[in-house]
């Protein structure tokens, strides 16, 4: 027969046991293509921290730098299939899964900062997250990249009218193309990595970016003026894998659902920072910036929205736009 020191010593094992068996932790990796120093990789960590601090058992890690592939297009097949746990992406590519994401591309689909934030924040983002469900994946949160902007090495633009004969770079999308060609430009489909050495060449005379990119990338070097046209402004998401998220605990949901909306309102206020100092360096290293006559730029653009109201009805679109 056992002692009964031994036996306490036998209990005091198990309840050890069972201890480190309610608290093993489930390791969540979100995917991010951007550098470790991009603010979206700082917001992203910011989250994490709130998560591993509240030790529900959960551990989650950002790896940035494209460590767990280099397109986001293959971070949201792997969510589907469940080999990546949680990314945050552009709509861009979201788009390809599912159409109504294209909506967000569109040319001053958000007045400012505040009606960007009231679209996410409200009935029309959760649908768009709601959208998700259906292609096995969760979505939790929205990111602002701030506003794409012209730049260019010619002259200040402040009307359409301004943009007559400038070659401008855009991405290699029908819809970019549309927008820069209705805006009274030149459209150029081009490679990113190849920008630089056009402008440098004079081969291009411009293109179109957010401030932080065109200061991170020197196109202060090759473009003089930076004009605010703020003609796309798409939105990012957080989303996890939908056969992560149902191995996860109630309680574990609910902690990240509530940490993903306390994120979404940190990130978008932290591009604004950002957005606010880049311009200022961008300022500082020489560029022209000047403000623009935006309703004559969103006149122009609207013929292009055309395509996208027929193919997904005016609604969702009107929502956006109408929202207060």
């Amino acid at each position: 027969m056992l002692s009964k020191f031994t036996k306490t010593i036998i209990a005091l094992l198990f309840m050890l046991g069972s201890t480190s068996l309610v608290f093993a932790e489930t390791t969540i990796r979100i995917a991010s293509v951007s550098g470790p120093s991009h603010h979206h990789n700082e917001a992203l960590n910011w989250f994490a921290d709130k998560i591993n601090k509240q030790k529900i058992g959960l551990n989650i890690k950002v790896l940035s730098g494209g460590q767990l592939g280099k397109s986001e297009r293959e971070y949201i097949e792997g969510m589907q299939q469940g080999t990546i746990q949680m990314a945050q992406v552009s709509t861009g590519p979201m788009a390809g899964f599912i159409g109504e994401y294209d909506i967000f591309s569109l040319p001053y689909m958000f007045r400012d900062t505040e009606h960007f934030e009231k679209v996410l924040s409200g009935p029309v983002g959760a649908k768009f997250l709601g959208m998700l469900d259906s292609k096995d994946m969760k979505g939790l949160a929205w990111f602002d990249n701030g506003y794409r902007n012209m730049f260019n090495a010619k002259k200040p633009i402040t009307k359409p009218s301004d943009m007559d004969g400038l070659k401008i770079r855009v991405m290699k999308s029908p819809l970019m193309v549309n927008t820069v060609n209705a805006m009274g430009g030149s459209a150029t489909p081009m490679a990113y990595g190849e920008l630089y050495s056009a402008l440098k060449q004079g081969v291009l005379d411009g293109g179109e970016n957010a401030a932080g990119n065109v200061l991170n990338d020197k196109f202060f070097e090759v473009s003089k003026y930076y004009s605010i046209t703020q003609h796309f402004r798409p939105p990012g998401v957080v989303v996890m894998s939908k056969k992560t998220w149902n191995t996860l605990s109630t309680s574990q949901q609910k902690a990240i659902t509530k940490a993903a909306v306390e994120l979404q309102t940190y990130e978008i206020k932290l591009t604004t920072q950002v957005v606010g100092q880049a311009l200022k360096d961008l300022e500082a290293k020489g560029m022209k910036i000047n403000k623009v006559d935006v309703p004559a730029f969103a006149a122009a653009v609207k013929p292009v929205y055309k395509s996208y109201s027929d193919k997904y009805g005016s609604d969702m679109i009107n929502a956006i736009l109408n929202t207060k």
